[in-house]
């Protein structure tokens, strides 16, 4: 299903010195364990909000913690169902508390700042911005703004969500959303494969949701040859980013895009490289 959103309202010098001790070899991959390795151990956590659906989450997904080269910590936000979290209409109040009570868990945990298991969450992003005391980025789609800054201004964005008849103009107005008429939405089939895992439980099978999304992509881009980048809305399409990149050769931006770049900015680190005597 797709929607159109573009009539929506929204030198060196020599010197005496010795030469400092060469950097230490980069951090090694991620081990299998759930545990980070020793190399990032140390550093200070991302919180992640989990929502109480339940479904098989592989490295990629930003439940998993496999899935980043910092430490997670989650905390759930209790009695958040799937219709309630992807719906086109407001959160009640009572909803967006459960969210504010885990993220109050988790900076009690010592994250530094905290994302959240559904792009769809970006109706919460001013609520929880406000009222927690760490930075909040509940949604990949918060990068649209940056992603349409990049594109010359004939091109659009194209978004895959995991609904495209919920997601519109309410969610993209939380995020300051509002050169809409560069954006064009499709969604995944409702009885397709993610739709049914998700929904329904049914198996996760690799291989038939990747196929399921480079078939999005590719009608999307067929449809609105002005679309520039793409930007995956739901938690669940990050494992096959690079499948959809290789399928339609255009940029692709996830929640995994948007948590290095969050973290980054939350954590700063200086490269090796960097650290070695000033020269001129």
């Amino acid at each position: 299903m797709e929607i159109n959103l573009s009539n929506a309202s929204t030198s060196i010098s020599p010197v005496d010195k010795p030469l400092p001790p060469p950097p230490p070899p980069p951090p090694p991959p991620l081990s299998p364990s759930s545990s980070p390795p020793p190399s990032v151990s140390h550093l200070p956590p991302l919180g992640f909000i989990s929502v109480d659906v339940h479904f098989p989450r592989p490295p990629g997904d930003p439940f998993n913690e496999q899935t980043w080269p910092f430490p997670l910590v989650r905390e759930q936000a209790q009695g958040s169902q799937l219709h309630q979290i992807v719906t086109k209409d407001g959160y009640t109040a009572d909803f967006v508390d459960r969210f504010v009570e885990a993220g109050q868990r988790l900076i009690a945990r010592g994250c530094v700042g905290i994302i959240t298991s559904c792009g769809f969450l970006a109706m919460a992003q001013p609520e929880l911005a406000k009222r927690l005391s760490v930075p909040v980025a509940t949604s990949a789609l918060i990068q649209i703004p940056s992603v349409h800054a990049l594109l010359p201004p004939t091109q659009s964005v194209g978004i895959i969500t995991f609904d495209a008849s919920k997601l519109g103009a309410l969610h993209l107005s939380q995020l300051l959303i509002g050169d809409v008429d560069r954006l064009h939405i499709i969604g995944v089939p409702e009885d397709g494969e993610l739709g049914r895992m998700v929904r329904d439980g049914a198996a996760y099978v690799h291989e038939r949701i990747e196929e399921e999304l480079i078939q999005c992509a590719r009608d999307l881009v067929e449809r609105y040859p002005d679309i520039g980048a793409l930007v995956l809305e739901c938690t669940q399409m990050p494992p096959f980013a690079r499948a959809i990149q290789e399928a339609v050769h255009l940029p692709v931006y996830d929640v995994y895009t948007m948590g290095m770049w969050f973290y980054s900015g939350l954590v700063r680190r200086t490269p090796h490289a960097w650290s070695v005597t000033n020269q001129s």
